[in-house]
């Protein structure tokens, strides 16, 4: 490898420094702030897992999109490629249902080996909270109300959450009397994709009475309110669908208390790319990115296969996203800087020092610089303008005592 190689980052990763870390990391800490004051408890899982954690049969990653490596003994091992089934392996090894419900939050990376990401990361930063063992509505709707604190505690005020329901795709396959798994598959995909000139086209192919080519082309075209949603409803009989139906009304009137309902918008055509939700789906989306900043929903049977039968229903937060939508917003994610730098020469050493322990003992931020051979004050102050520091505290090498420089303009 050339010695210029040694300098970038593979594919699909990349560096962050300075203030675009001191950002990422306000924002990590503002969200896990609020995930705590709803009685999320924090939890970290492994890097890289067993592969059988994770994997098409689980609903989760396929295996051609995961890194995978090998143990000494020969097990295969992948990076983490999606939060939730690893949480859910950690939570049925610690908790029992006796000890439910429980909350749970976490922040971590996750890696996804996926060659049509154009421009996309490979591996991301995630935070979110799951809330294991209560099956019931409200818990469906705390979930929907942190992630729109969670957004407006990092400054969005306009966004919305995206609604859907995993069972009523489900319930109207069983009404239309559609049962090839590939046909259904093939549905599934182009309503992903929004590709609904191809979705019509296939419809026609099909055996369908006019009530479900009804309802397929109002669910395609009805993407908003509640009372949308329930209109759909009158044109099937199949219970499912119903149920669907009720629990997003539920959730809707729910989120009325919180006084959020001004965020929901509901898509009956929503499929997530995960297929382990078995209830509410939802998806965040923005100004500034094209991608979800935040997905997440109810999966009542990916428990199960981990040895442990509970409900639970979570979210993630794409926080590469999020800061992206934030910094074409314009909107100003305030963090804490170094204002203050100490210069001083060797022989007034302890009074640079002292004076940085007694500043720190107070608060502040403060970088210390012993004068290098060959650099006077005046390259310490242009170092310190290029930084954005504020001031320069230089300790006289006669008198010992402190001259003060701004170096920021007004100051």
């Amino acid at each position: 490898m050339k010695k210029e190689q040694l300098l970038h980052t593979p594919e699909g990763v990349r560096d962050i420094y300075n203030r675009e870390y001191a950002k990422k990391i306000k924002i990590e800490r503002i969200i896990q702030d609020l995930m705590n004051s709803y009685g999320y408890q924090g939890i970290q899982t492994p890097t890289f897992e067993f592969f059988d954690i994770f994997g098409k049969e689980k609903g989760s990653v396929v295996s051609k999109e995961m890194f995978k490596l090998f143990d000494r003994e020969g097990n295969t091992l992948v990076l983490r490629p999606d939060m939730t089934p690893s949480v859910v392996r950690c939570a049925c090894k610690y908790f029992s249902t006796e000890d439910m419900p429980v909350r749970l939050g976490y922040l971590g990376n996750t890696f996804i080996n996926k060659s049509s990401y154009r421009g996309r990361l490979k591996e991301s930063t995630e935070v979110g909270a799951e809330f294991i063992g209560d099956g019931g509505k409200d818990a469906d709707a705390e979930i929907v109300a942190l992630v729109i604190e969670c957004l407006k505690g990092c400054g969005l005020s306009e966004f919305q959450i995206d609604v859907g329901h995993a069972g009523f795709l489900e319930g109207l396959f069983e009404e239309a009397k559609i049962e090839d798994t590939d046909v259904i598959e093939e549905i599934l995909t182009l309503l992903k994709n929004k590709n609904f000139f191809a979705l019509e086209n296939l419809l026609l192919e099909l055996d369908l009475s006019e009530d479900i080519k009804k309802v397929f082309s109002k669910i395609q075209a009805y993407t908003g309110s509640m009372e949308q949603v329930e209109e759909v409803g009158q044109h099937l009989t199949n219970e499912k669908c119903h149920k669907a139906i009720r629990r997003m009304t539920e959730l809707y009137k729910t989120m009325g208390y919180y006084g959020y309902q001004q965020y929901l918008s509901f898509d009956l055509c929503m499929v997530t790319e995960y297929r382990y939700y078995t209830g509410i789906i939802f998806n965040g989306y923005t100004y500034g990115t094209g991608d979800a900043i935040v997905s997440g929903g109810r999966y009542d049977s990916l428990m199960k296969q981990f040895g442990t039968d509970a409900p639970a229903v979570g979210f993630k937060i794409s926080i590469d996203n999020l800061l992206i939508a934030l910094s074409r917003q314009n909107i100003e994610t305030k963090t804490k800087e170094v204002k203050t730098m100490i210069v001083y020469k060797d022989a007034q050493k302890e009074v640079a020092i002292r004076l940085a322990c007694d500043m720190r003992a107070k608060g502040e931020w403060v970088q210390v610089f012993s004068m290098a051979p060959g650099h006077e004050l005046d390259y310490y102050l242009q170092l310190g303008k290029k930084n954005q520091i504020e001031n320069l505290l230089y300790v006289e090498p006669e008198t010992k005592q402190i001259r003060a420089y701004a170096l920021t303009e007004g100051k």
